[in-house]
């Protein structure tokens, strides 16, 4: 590989619009991504932070995307996506790395999470990557999924929830670690701000409230290595009637 460094970028920094549209439009469903105004937008909060991996010209090949929930005290790696033609060269490896690194620094986060598609959810398009793939490659570095009937929320007013999806840890802290898996409230907590800052709220109708009981219902939500056997996946959420 050639030389690569992970750099921070700043809502002023010309290379975001580039990382936008280069990195994460063809990477990602209209749905799960937001739009360019709402990621500077957060980046000035303090809510949002950037990293890129950088060719020697500069020129970003990759990015991994934090939004710091501050009142859970939970890190949610929003986006990691590398160019398209240069994937399986170590370049989304080791953007990960240095993002938990910087971020559990940066942070001091009780957890760092992430959401995946379920591991048998169809390729919808290629330039989206392979849902089994994507698994695999965050059960190599760890991950561990939470026993959580978990859906993305819509996030914004045009864009509707992502259902057949995983909320995956990626860190854990000892503070919050419990036997087979993590401290309930933080999720909890996580899931709260997560709707509000999305939805505007905390959901009320069926699989929302049917979510927050999930994490509610005892002081542990189960957290499981990211298993061989798809049969061991925790259960998703059912997608409602339309």
């Amino acid at each position: 590989m050639n030389a690569l460094n992970v750099v921070v970028l700043g809502h002023g920094d010309r290379r975001l619009d580039t990382v936008y549209s280069g990195l994460l439009a063809p990477s990602f469903p209209p749905d799960q991504l937001d739009t360019l105004a709402d990621l500077r937008e957060g980046m000035e909060s303090g809510r949002a932070h950037v990293l890129a991996a950088v060719d020697a010209d500069g020129r970003p090949l990759g990015t991994a995307i934090a939004e710091w929930y501050e009142e859970a005290g939970v890190v949610l790696l929003a986006y990691l996506a590398v160019d398209a033609s240069r994937r399986s060269q170590g370049i989304g490896g080791r953007l990960l790395e240095a993002a938990l690194e910087d971020w559990t620094d940066r942070f001091r986060p009780v957890m760092v999470v992430a959401e995946i598609e379920r591991p048998t959810s169809t390729v919808r398009r290629p330039e989206w990557g392979d849902p089994g793939r994507r698994y695999a490659f965050y059960g190599r570095h760890g991950a561990r999924a939470l026993d959580l009937p978990y859906f993305q929320p819509a996030l914004r007013p045009d864009s509707e929830r992502e259902h057949g999806m995983l909320l995956i840890a990626l860190a854990i802290d000892p503070s919050v670690r419990e036997p087979g898996g993590v401290a309930a409230a933080p999720v909890r907590r996580f899931l709260e701000a997560y709707f509000t800052a999305t939805e505007g709220a905390v959901p009320r109708d069926e699989e929302g409230a049917a979510l927050l009981r999930a994490a509610a219902r005892t002081r542990t939500v189960a957290a499981h290595a990211l298993p061989r056997s798809l049969g061991a996946v925790p259960p998703a959420a059912a997608e409602p009637d339309r």
